[in-house]
Formats: C-alpha cells, sequence, structure tokens
C-alpha cells in the first residue's frame, strides 16, 4: 500500500492508493477524524481500490470553522473531486456515512462523480434537526452538537426547517450510479429510503435491521459487490430488505404513518410502533412526532409474526427524544397505524 498525506485547498488530505494502478478510487470528506481511517486504507487496497479522506474545514488537521451543513456553496468538495481526478485514471467514487453521506452529496450536486456510495445518510441541518412532521428531535441533536463541540448558535438549531422537497428535486437531475445503505433502527432510516427513491440515477438501496452503527452490515462487501457492478458497466439497481429473522427480499420496505383524528394543526402528537413479545415486553420499531393530524414513523421491515404483534402508543409528550410542547396535555384522539405494501 501507498499513502500520502497532503494539503487540498489548505485541507489535511490522506491517500492510500494500492501498489499497482487502483480500479476506483473512493474520496471521503469526514469531520470524524481523516487520519484513522488507514485501517480501513489496508482493506481497500488490498482490493485494488484507492482511498482518498479528507478532514473538512475546522475538524481535526483542518484549519478554519467547523460550519455543520455549509456545504453547499463550498468549493472544499469540487476541489477534492478535481485533485483526485488529476492523478486517477480510473472511476472516481464519492463515499460518505453519516454527516460524511451530507459532504458526498454535496459535492455531487455541483460536480458529478462516477459513482455515489452513502449510509446512515444525515442530509442536512432542518432534516437532522427536525421529524418529517416538524418537531425538534432534542436528544439526538443536542449530543451530535455538543460532541462535535460545535461553536453555531442553538438557535440557529432550532429554527432549522426540513428540505425534503427540494433534495429530491436536486438528487433527481443526478444521473451516475448512487448506493444508500441503511437500517430500519437508525435516525435517519426515512431519509435512506427517500434518497435511493428520489435519485436520477441507477439507484440501489440496502435496508436491515441496523442502527446508525450499521454493526453486523457488512457494509464493506456491500460496496464491493456493488462497485462491481459499476465497474463492468452495469450498475445494481432496486431494493433488497432484510429483516430480523435473516430474511431477504428484494423489495422497497413498507412506511408506516399514523392517522389521528379531530387534532388541530398546532397540536404535537407523538407514537411509538412496538413489536409484543411473548414475555410481556416490547421492542419499538418505529417512532416519530409531528404537529397536526398524520405522524411519519418510517420505514419497516417486518417478519409476519411481528406484524401480527404490532402495537402502537400515542402521546402527547415523548421527553428526551423530542422538545416537550409548550401546553397542558391533551386528551390522545383516535388514531390508526397505516402501514404500505
Amino acid at each position: 500500500m501507498r499513502s500520502r498525506q497532503v494539503r487540498v485547498g489548505g485541507l489535511a488530505t490522506y491517500a492510500w492508493l494500492p501498489d499497482g494502478p487502483p480500479r476506483a478510487v473512493l474520496v471521503c470528506r469526514t469531520p470524524y477524524g481523516a487520519a484513522q481511517h488507514v485501517g480501513e486504507a489496508h482493506g481497500w487496497t488490498s482490493r485494488g481500490i484507492g482511498l482518498v479522506v479528507q478532514d473538512v474545514r475546522g475538524r481535526h488537521a483542518s484549519p478554519g470553522r467547523f460550519d455543520p451543513y455549509a456545504e453547499n456553496g463550498c468549493s472544499d468538495g469540487p476541489d477534492l473531486l478535481a485533485w483526485v481526478r488529476s492523478w486517477a485514471a480510473a472511476p472516481v467514487i464519492l463515499m460518505g456515512t453519516s454527516y460524511g453521506a451530507h459532504t458526498a452529496l454535496a459535492t455531487a450536486l455541483t460536480t458529478p462523480p462516477d459513482g455515489v456510495v452513502v449510509a446512515v445518510p444525515a442530509l442536512g441541518l432542518g432534516e437532522t434537526a427536525r421529524t418529517r412532521g416538524g418537531v425538534l428531535q432534542l436528544a439526538s441533536r443536542l449530543g451530535w452538537w455538543l460532541a462535535q463541540d460545535v461553536r453555531r448558535p442553538w438557535a440557529e438549531v432550532v429554527a432549522a426547517r426540513r428540505r425534503d422537497a427540494e433534495r429530491a428535486a436536486a438528487v433527481s437531475r443526478v444521473a451516475c450510479p448512487l448506493l444508500v445503505i441503511g437500517g430500519t433502527d437508525d435516525h435517519f432510516a426515512h431519509d435512506t429510503v427517500d434518497l435511493w427513491a428520489a435519485w436520477g440515477g441507477p439507484s440501489r438501496l440496502v435496508l436491515g435491521p441496523w442502527d446508525h452503527g450499521l454493526a453486523g452490515a457488512g457494509r464493506a462487501r456491500r460496496i464491493l459487490d456493488w462497485l462491481g457492478t459499476v465497474l463492468d458497466g452495469a450498475p445494481a439497481s432496486g431494493a433488497t430488505t432484510i429483516d430480523r429473522a435473516g430474511a431477504v427480499r428484494d423489495a422497497p420496505p413498507a412506511l408506516a404513518s399514523v392517522r389521528l383524528a379531530a387534532t388541530g394543526p398546532a397540536a404535537q402528537w407523538c407514537a411509538s410502533l412496538v413489536v409484543r413479545r411473548p414475555d410481556g415486553t416490547a421492542r419499538e420499531v418505529a417512532h416519530g412526532a409531528a404537529f397536526g393530524d398524520r405522524i411519519t414513523l418510517g420505514p419497516v421491515v417486518l417478519t409476519d409474526d411481528e406484524r401480527a404483534a404490532l402495537a402502537l402508543r400515542v402521546t402527547p409528550d415523548d421527553f428526551p427524544r423530542y422538545a416537550r410542547p409548550h401546553r397542558p396535555p391533551l386528551p390522545v384522539p383516535d388514531h390508526r397505524l397505516e402501514l404500505s405494501a
């Protein structure tokens, strides 16, 4: 394995390449420490694939101020892609996990690569701060902001709004192949599925019973399989879902939502969908919160036994997961679960 550390646009950039010409080069931009990818680089280079990882501005060895979700309109990603293409005579694939998925997509929207791979995508400030129903996701967002020591005013996070329709329109114009890997226990499962569905080029979805860490997902193997189809000129598309029993289906996941009766548009409601176990305990399979009469819970992949044991809980409050409403508790309205497929 050959390695080098350079500065591209002033930002710390690490490149690991196989001893021979690479079959492809994976390019990542991350706030979590580029240098720590050396172990991963050994795996990729042993299979003839190069890996280039850059610390985003203001993180680890890169100077400046870290301004989360300010990648749109930023030249850092396109500059890195241009640098790799200046010496790589192989397909260049943008890759990113969680926040890194955002950086990959921000670059792809302005400077199309030869392909994009994203996992558990945290797509935007509003998309991570709020549910699809507009409720602040307090615990997960506050924890991330504190963990990254971000100095951005909290008021900007609270004021952020989702841009789902705008993003869907933008990615529908991207023609290169996409692989997106996600988990039904991940915060961003619905965004994972929506990104796959809206993509303009050949798009491949793999969704299984994993959380944000994707433990047990076999991410590298799935990327290698997909990359092989891209290099063969026939990029894989379609959806594969895996349930907790290990059953694999070549079909999109079911989408769960709750319809509420007799509630005003300003009323906040939270819902949790669980599978009841024989011992009386329950395992949550989806959750959500919204203002108004519909709560989007997200995609679910269920066995037949799990479908038969579903239970739904609707409450006005689910603190600290979601911000607490500033009003007295209201009686829970009539409601029904809607489950596609």
